[in-house]
């Protein structure tokens, strides 16, 4: 290890990614991180394993293994399946912790940066946060659209399956309602484009049709903004944003541990080896992925609801699949649009100028 450091500010997915490379190339990292704990942002805590991350889940942080994937449209049910996405649900505190031991970092809680000044107190002490380093500040950051999500956690819901992610688009709300095992719990949520009272009234009726959920114990509320606008690159104080801060959340899901994470390791390694690590985020496959999301996302705006629902019911499980993780195979993504030629066309014209 050399004597140089690597700064973090904010321990999520975005900082501990940027940890992990920094780590690997022999460069201690520090995490400056303002809560007294890890993982303190509510989430669905889902993270697909699709080959791109850059470090391993350990089995011992995994809740549960996902196997299968329920997706309804407005009410109606439209396809459960398996086989499409190999994913877990982890303990997220203790994954984000795994790897900063993996990357011999070093994190300092209670840790508050002074975006203005470019300052950490770290106990009684100042520090200024300068040299190689970027910034994973979270949602609170970001410069571009975001939306709410509410949610609760439900402790004894009936005839729910430990092993499937159960998806309820909204064409309205151009979002969706979901039900995602958390070990021997669930998370109930919804987000879209509404108001969090809004949203939680939505949440509260939506649970009350649902027999299995109607009667759950709700044990916890909470609440979050989403970063679904895009990526907003550059840098702050002279260290590059990563994570949410940047817009690494894929618009039309959500998902945000491995976006994030997969830009702190990008950023990182560029700015350890000597590159342009704003260049190397830009032709980063997950960017490419944000990109087109967020293209399709504001496509999709300007459709009438009908539009919306005759898309979301008649693509493929397959092309689903594809879209929401962010993989995009032309050819697969071609053979799964079953909708009208007009509407297929535009949406591949969307992936090939991403």
């Amino acid at each position: 290890m050399s004597s140089k450091v690597f700064h973090v500010v904010g321990g999520g997915p975005g900082g501990v990614g940027a940890a992990y490379a920094a780590g690997k190339l022999g460069v201690k990292p520090i995490i400056y991180e303002a809560h007294g704990a890890l993982a303190v942002k509510p989430c669905g805590r889902g993270v697909p394993l699709v080959g791109d991350l850059p470090f391993r889940v350990p089995g011992s942080v995994v809740l549960n293994r996902i196997r299968f994937i329920k997706l309804g449209v407005d009410g109606r049910w439209v396809f459960k399946a398996g086989g499409l996405i190999d994913g877990v649900i982890v303990d997220k505190g203790g994954f984000l912790e795994h790897v900063i031991a993996e990357a011999g970092g070093e994190v300092f809680y209670r840790a508050r940066y002074d975006v203005r000044r470019g300052l950490v107190r770290v106990g009684g002490e100042v520090l200024e946060v300068k040299g190689l380093g970027v910034f994973a500040g979270g949602f609170p950051y970001y410069e571009g659209v975001k939306a709410p999500v509410v949610q609760y956690v439900v402790g004894n819901a009936r005839d729910v399956e430990e092993d499937t992610i159960e998806v309820m688009l909204d064409t309205r709300l151009l979002g969706y309602y979901y039900v995602f095992p958390q070990g021997d719990s669930f998370e109930v949520g919804v987000g879209g484009f509404a108001s969090f009272n809004e949203l939680q009234a939505l949440l509260d009726k939506y649970m009350e049709k649902d027999p299995r959920l109607s009667g759950a114990k709700r044990v916890v509320r909470e609440g979050a903004m989403i970063s679904v606008g895009g990526l907003r690159l550059g840098y702050v104080n002279g260290l590059v944003k990563v994570g949410e801060a940047a817009g690494y959340v894929l618009p039309l899901t959500g998902e945000g541990i491995r976006p994030s994470a997969l830009s702190g390791y990008t950023a990182a390694k560029a700015l350890i080896e000597g590159s342009d690590p704003i260049r190397a985020l830009e032709r980063a496959p997950i960017s490419r992925a944000v990109r087109v999301q967020s293209s399709i996302l504001d496509w999709v705006k300007t459709l009438s609801l009908e539009d919306r629902r005759y898309i979301l019911s008649n693509i493929t499980p397959e092309a689903h699949a594809e879209v929401a993780l962010g993989t995009l195979r032309l050819y697969r993504l071609i053979r799964g649009l079953k909708i009208k030629p007009s509407i297929a066309l535009r949406i591949m014209a969307i992936v090939l100028r991403g």
